[in-house]
C-alpha cells in the first residue's frame, strides 16, 4: 500500500517545476476567452502541454472537437479522473474561472505523470468543454465515459475555499411561439400575438411558485418579443431554466412548465415549439464521508476553508458524472471572499498573482485527494459503497 503522506509530498514537490508554464497557460486562456464548444485555442494549448511532457493524449475525444483525454499508466485497473474545464461565459469571459480550474487539473496531471512509476493506480485527465451551455459532461456520461473510474475530481475557483457546494438538478428549456402578424392599428383582429403567449407563460410559471417545493428555482428571459410596435408580434422566444435539489423532483416541475407553454399557446391561438437548451443536469451528491475527506485534505495542506458556508449554489454537469462514479467538486478560493463568480470583477482577477496561488492550491487539493483515497483503500471502498447505495446502481 502506498504511503499517503509520502506520495502527497512527493507529488506536491513535482508541481514546482511547472508553475510558470501553467500560469502562462491560464493567462493565455483568460486573455482569449472562448465560449462553449468553441474552445479550439484553449483545448489545443492544453493538449500541447500534456503531450510535450509525455502524456499520451487523444484529441478530439468522444466525438467532441474540443474535448481530450490524457492517459497516465494505462495498464492500471484502478483509475481516477481529473476533469478540466476551459469554456468561458457569454459576454463575461472567464468570470467562472474555468481557465484557472482547468489549468490546475493540468498541473496535477503533470505531477502524477512525473511519479507514474511509483503509482499503484492510473490517472486520466479528461477535457470537458462547454459546461456553461451544452453540458458536455452529461453527454459524455451518457456514452459511459466515466463508468469505470474509482472517482472523478475537479476543483472550481471561488472567492473563498469550501467543500460546501449545492449543485442541484437543472433543465434548460427553449420555447418559441408562432402567431400571425397584422397591422396593430388597422387590423389587430387579424393578428395572433406571440408576445402575449410568452407573457402569459411567464405569468403562469410565476403562479406555479407557491405550489412547488421551496428549494426549486425557475427563471428565464424573453429572447425575442417582436420586430416593431405597430406590428402584432408574429414570433416570441423564451429561454427558461428549472432547478430542484433532486432529478425526480425536477421532472415533475419541468413537465408542469411545459404545460404552461401549451396553455399559453391555446389561450392566444398561437403555436408553440419546445426544445432543450443544453443537456439535463443532475444533482451532485456529497456524502458526509466525502465531505470529511475533502476537509481533511484542506487541513493536511494547511489551506483555510469556510466550514458550513456554501461557495457555490447553482447547477453543473458534474452531477451527471456523479451518477456514474463518485465525483468531488470542492471550491478553491482566490483570496477575494467578497467576490462572486459570474461577475466582471471575478473575471478581472484571473491573471493576477492571487489566482495563480489558487491554481497551485487547487492542484494540491486534487493531488491530496488522490494520495488519501489510494493511500487508504478502506476509505475509498467505503466512499464507493456509500455512493453505489445512494445512486442505486
Amino acid at each position: 500500500m502506498i504511503d499517503e503522506k509520502q506520495l502527497r509530498d512527493a507529488l506536491l514537490d513535482k508541481t514546482n517545476a511547472y508553475l510558470d508554464e501553467i500560469y502562462a497557460l491560464n493567462d493565455g486562456m483568460a486573455r482569449e476567452p472562448e465560449t462553449g464548444s468553441e474552445e479550439f485555442k484553449s483545448s489545443a494549448a492544453i493538449v500541447e502541454t500534456l503531450r510535450r511532457h509525455g502524456i499520451e493524449t487523444e484529441y478530439p475525444f468522444a466525438g467532441f472537437p474540443t474535448a481530450f483525454k490524457g492517459v497516465i499508466n494505462p495498464e492500471k485497473k484502478q483509475r481516477m479522473a481529473l476533469l478540466a474545464e476551459y469554456d468561458a461565459l457569454r459576454g463575461l469571459g472567464h468570470a467562472c474561472g474555468h481557465c484557472a480550474s482547468g489549468s490546475a487539473s493540468v498541473l496535477a496531471a503533470l505531477a502524477f505523470n512525473d511519479l507514474k512509476e511509483q503509482l499503484d493506480f492510473g490517472v486520466d485527465i479528461i477535457g470537458t468543454p462547454d459546461e456553461e451551455i451544452a453540458g458536455i459532461k452529461c453527454l459524455m456520461a451518457d456514452q459511459g465515459v466515466f463508468d469505470n473510474y474509482d472517482f472523478a475530481i475537479m476543483v472550481h475557483m471561488g472567492g473563498f475555499s469550501t467543500v460546501e457546494v449545492k449543485y442541484i438538478a437543472l433543465d434548460g428549456l427553449g420555447f418559441k411561439w408562432k402567431g400571425q402578424p397584422a397591422h396593430a392599428a388597422a387590423a389587430p383582429e387579424k393578428g395572433r400575438n406571440a408576445l402575449n403567449a410568452a407573457r402569459l407563460f411567464m405569468d403562469a410559471t410565476d403562479m406555479m411558485r407557491q405550489h412547488i417545493i421551496e428549494e426549486a428555482r425557475m427563471h428565464g428571459f424573453i429572447k425575442n418579443g417582436g420586430a416593431a410596435s405597430n406590428i402584432v408580434p408574429e414570433e416570441a422566444e423564451i429561454e427558461f431554466l428549472t432547478r430542484a435539489p433532486r432529478r425526480k423532483d425536477l421532472n415533475y416541475i419541468t413537465d408542469w412548465v411545459k404545460d404552461c407553454a401549451r396553455a399559453a399557446a391555446l389561450a392566444t391561438k398561437t403555436e408553440v415549439e419546445m426544445f432543450p437548451v443544453g443537456a439535463p443536469f443532475h444533482e451532485l451528491y456529497i456524502s458526509e464521508l466525502g465531505k470529511k475527506t475533502m476537509e481533511d485534505c484542506y487541513r493536511d495542506l494547511g489551506i483555510e476553508f469556510a466550514e458550513g458556508e456554501s461557495g457555490m449554489t447553482g447547477s453543473s454537469d458534474i452531477g451527471n458524472v456523479d451518477y456514474r462514479c463518485p465525483a468531488f467538486h470542492p471550491v478553491m478560493g482566490i483570496g477575494k471572499p467578497e467576490y462572486q463568480c459570474h461577475t466582471q470583477e471575478f473575471a478581472d482577477e484571473m491573471t493576477k498573482p492571487n489566482t495563480h496561488e489558487g491554481i497551485r492550491n487547487a492542484a494540491a487539493m486534487m493531488i491530496a485527494m488522490g494520495a488519501k483515497l489510494y493511500g487508504n483503500p478502506e476509505l475509498l471502498a467505503k466512499i464507493k459503497a456509500e455512493h453505489k447505495e445512494y445512486r442505486g446502481y
